[in-house]
């Protein structure tokens, strides 16, 4: 069995290293750059922090599913400490704001892994380094259970950029989201859900491989819009209220991308689907992880009920 708690106690650490990695990257004379496709780069930090993350879940659940974004491991010694499995405690995570009991612990067998070990590369070769985080999911009978997000950087000037990691986690069932900045700290913070002004909704869209055919689209929806890189990085502007709906209008996002964030924006009690109401399935064993269908978002569903007439058929 796979304890709730223990995740969390390992996950967190390997964010917060992961967050360690790639800031060392980010400072050397060479990030390694190359491209998987167009618009798609690879970095050392990227195989370096996947590496990292598999090779620390595989000593603590050797039997754990993991599917990763990058297909390379990396062959040199990774100098960063072990994990250890109790930094929280179950009770942390045993109940709702309501004070009723959830589930805290699961079958190894019907879990899987979900990996993006730097989300936001492209934005990370352009010096964009806000917009970059580290996504961990943990999905259970191929629905988004549990979500770790982190953010290693906070922008104080224009490309200034301070290395202060902010960890995001939780598991939908119990209705919380936490956050911490530390692997020490023995009780996490709570993240309060915000409300929204249904008078001035605010759209989180991508600023990267943006055509006008799509903009278009987007702004017949006449909505304030919120640019940005990464996935990770507009979900937690829809989970910390800066955005009120994250959409995206295309099909090049993979599993890796959304489960972390599936997970967390259901812990608020918001939806996560296709642009169609489509429920994204977690499975291992498909032929590829793509996204195909979009993605309509909001930690508040009735705004996804609103929205979902407008963007059926924009795909």
């Amino acid at each position: 069995m796979l304890k709730v708690h223990e995740f969390f106690s390992i996950a967190t650490q390997l964010a917060y290293n992961a967050a360690i990695i790639i800031n060392q990257v980010r400072l050397s004379a060479d990030i390694g750059q190359k491209w998987k496709g167009i618009d798609d780069p690879v970095t050392i930090a990227d195989v370096k922090a996947q590496t990292y993350i598999v090779q620390q879940l595989h000593k603590h659940w050797p039997q754990l599913k993991i599917v990763g974004e990058e297909s390379t491991v990396y062959e040199q010694q990774i100098d960063m400490p072990d994990t250890f499995h109790n930094l929280y405690t179950e009770d942390i995570f045993s109940k709702t704001p309501s004070n009723l009991k959830v589930r805290t612990q699961y079958e190894i067998e019907d879990l899987c892994v979900w990996v993006d070990p730097l989300d936001g590369t492209l934005d990370f070769v352009q010096g964009d380094f806000d917009c970059v985080t580290t996504l961990i999911g943990l999905s259970y009978k191929k629905q988004a259970l549990m979500g770790i997000i982190s953010q290693p950087f906070v922008k104080v000037a224009d490309k200034q950029y301070e290395f202060k990691p902010k960890i995001y986690f939780g598991h939908h069932p119990q209705r919380r989201v936490f956050y911490t900045y530390d692997t020490q700290s023995l009780i996490p913070f709570e993240l309060l859900k915000p409300q929204y002004d249904p008078s001035n909704l605010t759209l989180c869209i991508s600023k990267n491989r943006l055509n006008e055919e799509t903009l278009q689209k987007i702004q017949s929806l006449g909505c304030p819009l919120l640019q940005m890189g990464g996935s990770g990085k507009k979900s937690l502007s829809i989970l910390e209220g800066k955005g009120d709906l994250y959409l995206y209008i295309g099909s090049k996002t993979s599993k890796w991308d959304i489960c972390a964030p599936d997970a967390l924006i259901q812990a608020f009690g918001g939806r996560f689907v296709g642009l169609e109401g489509q429920i994204y399935n977690y499975n291992h064993e498909d032929k590829n992880y793509n996204n195909p269908y979009g993605l309509l978002a909001s930690i508040h569903s009735d705004l996804v009920d609103k929205f979902l007439p407008r963007t059926t058929g924009m795909l």
